[in-house]
């Protein structure tokens, strides 16, 4: 183990259904955040809200707008009113009208809650980009104080920005953790397009650890890039790794059975076992070069013992 590298414990990571759900506002300033700072740091208030329940009050001030508007000028009849008759005639049939608008407004109140939500997005995404720019610019002065918080900020901001560039950071900042079985380690959102070392090294690092973690992206960009992986110090046994990790599943072992092949005679005996019981099952699929491999190496597994 490099000793170099920190043991941390990351703080936990909150998952939402919709990545607009990590955003918060300002009440008082309009600055947006995706970190869980307590105070505004434009502003300094205590005023930030989740987006959400800022839509809910735009929502609110709209219908009681309505409402307001509806009060008045049933205030206004009465006012008018030549008799205590006319007053009265003018308080009910009003008050009859203000009915369905409160049923109306409490109908619809979901429908209206998102429409405030989409005027947010549609009519502030300057302000939400220029809130997330100064998150990321924050998140990266603090890694020289502490690595681990600063890549915690940089995952939060990832839900909501999606470039090679903060991937990679975060990335760079997880070679320098000692990593464990027992973190919530990530590997699909962190994939970039271009060949990068530590991305790789990355990638064995969760295949060792984790190889449920592997899927079909992480396959691809390693077979795209498997030469210049072979290059590497240390490549073959990433490689081999996650060779390891395709044999877990038959579809990874029917897709990838070619790459598979070339590291089949590095694998773990038990990983043999379970090729060979897959594609005994399966003598339809094209396992191609795989099938024969895999049969002599387990019957030589068979003679030995």
């Amino acid at each position: 183990m490099n000793s170099s590298k920190q043991a941390v414990q990351f703080r936990p990571f909150t998952r939402t259904e919709h990545a607009f759900q990590k955003l918060r506002v300002c009440k008082r300033c309009g600055q947006f955040t995706a970190l869980w700072e307590e105070k505004c740091t434009a502003c300094g208030r205590d005023t930030l809200v989740p987006v959400e329940q800022y839509a809910k009050l735009r929502a609110k001030r709209y219908f009681h707008k309505d409402l307001a508007v509806g009060i008045a000028l049933l205030a206004a009849s009465i006012f008018f009113a030549h008799s205590s008759q006319q007053m009265l005639l003018c308080g009910i049939v009003g008050a009859f009208l203000l009915l369905p608008l409160v049923l109306l407004q409490h109908r619809i109140v979901l429908y209206e809650q998102r429409r405030q939500l989409i005027r947010l997005f549609r009519g502030r995404i300057g302000q939400i980009q220029e809130g997330l720019g100064v998150n990321h610019k924050n998140a990266v002065a603090l890694r020289q104080l502490s690595e681990r918080v600063c890549y915690e900020m940089l995952r939060e901001i990832a839900v909501l920005i999606h470039n090679d560039r903060i991937r990679l950071q975060q990335v760079a900042l997880l070679q320098s953790f000692v990593l464990r079985k027992d973190m919530e380690l990530t590997l699909d959102p962190l994939l970039i397009k271009s060949f990068e070392p530590l991305m790789v090294r990355y990638i064995g690092e969760v295949a060792r650890l984790n190889r449920e973690l592997i899927k079909d992206r992480t396959f691809r960009y390693v077979v795209f890039y498997e030469r210049r992986i072979l290059e590497m110090a240390g490549g073959e046994d990433i490689l081999v790794r996650v060779a390891s990790a395709a044999v877990r599943k038959k579809r990874y072992v029917v897709t990838h059975a070619a790459f598979i092949s070339r590291y089949v005679r590095k694998l773990p005996k038990e990983r043999i076992q379970r090729l060979y019981h897959i594609i005994q099952e399966n003598p339809l699929e094209p396992f191609g070069d795989l099938a024969d491999e895999v049969k002599i190496m387990y019957l030589m597994e068979q003679y030995k013992s």
